[in-house]
């Protein structure tokens, strides 16, 4: 297997991110409210294309230390990401930077995906943190058996709101590919979010600040 050395500067990333979070076509409409239920909160925009632009919020027990904790224990990642099958850290070009590859156990009669990501963790604050992610494709030969989504971006945003609750904003638009219609990938994408954030406030209770 051959990754390539390349690091993406904070800069860069953090242009990244303003693009993905406010840079909109003229015709984008403004956040419609999917769902707000135990105390989630999901959002979309229909994109010009026909895909969708999503949004989910919550706040939650919790600490920085903790959230980044929960992210980087890929071997438990199926635990809370849902339809995630497996999630595995290529290479990691510096502390905060990781090439991810992740397999996707789609429900029927969605065939199943995969993804090769760049993904950068930086504090922009003591009482923030963001994780910007991009696609990476060329870092990883496309396998047998599923259909790499090869167009994805997406952003987590963690502030710390009080000695044990931090709110959760999550970004994300993604390219399902393959011969999904549009009505299906984003009906399944906004219930994907949703069951995420659910198992993403019970999962986190495992990593207490006070051991992270």
């Amino acid at each position: 297997m051959q990754v390539r050395n390349w690091s993406l500067t904070g800069n860069n990333m953090r242009t990244m991110l303003l693009l993905l979070l406010f840079c909109t076509p003229l015709s984008a409409l403004e956040w419609q409210q999917v769902k707000i239920k135990q105390g989630i909160e999901v959002y979309q925009q229909k994109l010009p294309d026909g895909l969708l632009k999503l949004k989910a919020y919550t706040e939650t027990s919790g600490c920085l230390a903790a959230f980044e904790a929960l992210l980087l224990d890929t071997d438990n990642a199926d635990k809370w990401l849902s339809n995630v099958d497996s999630v595995e850290v290529l290479k990691s070009p510096s502390q905060n930077e990781h090439i991810v590859y992740t397999q996707f156990n789609a429900p029927w009669p969605i065939k199943n995906r995969d993804m090769v990501t760049y993904s950068r963790i930086f504090r922009t604050s003591n009482t923030q943190m963001q994780i910007g992610i991009q696609a990476a494709n060329n870092e990883y030969a496309k396998r047998e058996g599923f259909i790499r989504i090869e167009h994805v971006a997406a952003s987590w945003v963690i502030n710390q709101r009080g000695a044990d609750t931090i709110s959760v904003e999550y970004q994300a638009i993604a390219d399902p590919a393959g011969k999904i219609p549009h009505w299906l990938g984003n009906s399944v994408a906004k219930s994907n979010v949703f069951s995420t954030f659910k198992k993403m406030k019970a999962r986190l209770k495992r990593y207490p600040c006070s051991t992270v």
